[in-house]
């Protein structure tokens, strides 16, 4: 019985260790005040020429070294839609906009995911994963 309930104690701890595990790799949001949630937002900035600008990113995903964020305009927030979508890639320590989707009246965000996705073949689906 005593081998039995150590047992269980172990496998029981085994598999919460392995479900964080699982969970460091897959799709997140980087917390606010984060370091890199910073870095990556501070990539946007840059890709933008806009080193002032503060986002209220309405879609923010990131996965190893792959991110997605999308944001309205910050000079006119009460405007529906996004005034960017842009996908990032971290090489070393570094975040860089890679590509940028297209946000204008016709587009088909499928057509738009599907042509990043053969663009960037290693890029998670899940970091594309727009609403």
């Amino acid at each position: 019985m005593k081998k039995l309930v150590i047992l269980s104690v172990a496998t029981l701890f085994l598999a919460i260790a392995a479900q964080a595990s699982f969970g460091q790799t897959g799709v997140h949001t980087p917390e606010k005040g984060s370091p890199e949630r910073k870095a990556i937002l501070d990539a946007v900035r840059k890709y933008r020429k806009a080193s002032s600008e503060i986002y209220s990113p309405t879609a923010f995903r990131v996965s190893k070294d792959w991110a997605f964020v999308a944001a309205p305009d910050p000079s006119d927030p009460d405007v529906d839609t996004e005034a960017f979508e842009v996908i990032l890639r971290k090489t070393g320590t570094k975040w860089k906009v890679v590509d940028e989707l297209k946000n204008v009246e016709g587009t088909d965000p499928a057509v738009e995911v599907k042509r990043v996705h053969r663009k960037f073949p290693s890029l998670p689906m899940a970091v594309l994963n727009i609403n």
